[in-house]
């Protein structure tokens, strides 16, 4: 009796068996959980705790961002006041329960809003019913800030952008304001950084932005077209840009005297009504047609596959998104 006393007190000295993950070094199980799909990582987090600690370890959540943007994106869909989301298969191929429904934390209070855009990972919101409020969240972590809007009773219209800087860092989202009246054609230039909730007057530029353009993120800058106007002395429209980092407009170049060739050379197949979403790693292209299909698109052999969606019914709007586990 005293020596299986003495067997099972030695055998509780002993440390634990170790299995799996927790036997690996925590720099491999970081470069393991990196290369991870954004909800394969989070289901991780759920059932094991050293998954969960890591999530929050900024190595691991910069190292997983900045392979994510190299991957295909997941799409958002925006669709009747209801975001969803659906990812790629490693072929390109999304399967047809693919589409999820996202849960969003604040929905109560804000029962109708639009979507600014997304940039990083993380998604903007613009509260469309009382336009008093902009959100910014991941709508994977779920964390989320509210943020002001601060617009004056006396303009004619506002367009709200949101972008990020790969040099400074930095969140921004940028305010642009027409006057009333406004004889000269200018638009008011205000900038908000995340993690600050003041917006700062930056410029005014002598051209009003479309409102239907939507903002395209490249380098840093952002692009928008103009109104067809008058500019130096004719009428035209132009591409213009946002710096984030130095907050100055440029303008980039005329529509009409641009030298580039005939996008339905470049692209003969495409509908007319139909817009190139991205470019897979595959080699397909992803179109979204009519606001209410999404279509791939083999440039190779020429054809066309409609994705099916069947959660989906009516109109909806999709937005390239890049998963990860950046916390507002």
């Amino acid at each position: 009796m005293d020596k299986l006393t003495n067997d099972q007190n030695s055998q509780s000295d002993e440390a634990p068996l170790r299995y799996g993950f927790d036997c690996l070094p925590e720099e491999v199980v970081v470069d393991i959980a990196s290369r991870l799909p954004i909800t394969s990582l989070l289901q991780f987090t759920f059932v094991r705790k050293l998954f969960y600690n890591l999530s929050r370890d900024p190595e691991l959540v910069n190292l997983h961002l900045s392979r994510a943007v190299k991957n295909d994106p997941c799409i958002i869909i925006y669709s009747g006041d209801q975001l969803y989301f659906l990812e790629f298969s490693d072929h390109g191929i999304m399967e047809q329960e693919a589409v999820r429904k996202i849960s969003t934390p604040f929905i109560d209070s804000l029962p109708e809003f639009e979507v600014v855009g997304s940039c990083y990972g993380l998604l903007c919101l613009h509260d469309t019913l009382l336009g008093e409020s902009l959100y910014v969240y991941n709508p994977f972590t779920r964390s989320y800030k509210v943020l002001p809007t601060y617009v004056e009773h006396f303009v004619q219209g506002v367009m709200f952008g949101f972008g990020f800087h790969p040099i400074t860092k930095e969140y921004k989202l940028i305010k642009i304001l027409v006057p009333y009246p406004n004889q000269n054609c200018i638009s008011v230039i205000e900038v908000l950084t995340l993690g600050s909730n003041i917006w700062r007057y930056v410029c005014e530029m002598p051209f009003e932005i479309d409102p239907s353009s939507e903002g395209i993120m490249l380098n840093g800058k952002m692009h928008w077209f103009t109104q067809f106007a008058k500019y130096n002395g004719r009428c035209d429209r132009l591409i213009v840009s946002f710096d984030f980092a130095d907050e100055v407009f440029g303008e980039e170049f005329i529509i009409g005297t641009y030298n580039t060739p005939n996008p339905n050379c470049l692209l003969p197949h495409i509908p007319p009504l139909g817009k190139v979403l991205c470019l897979l790693k595959n080699g397909e292209l992803l179109l979204e047609y009519l606001c209410g299909n999404l279509v791939l698109y083999d440039p190779q052999n020429g054809v066309f596959r409609t994705l099916s969606l069947p959660r989906m019914r009516g109109l909806f709007q999709t937005i390239l998104h890049v998963g990860c586990l950046k916390c507002v």
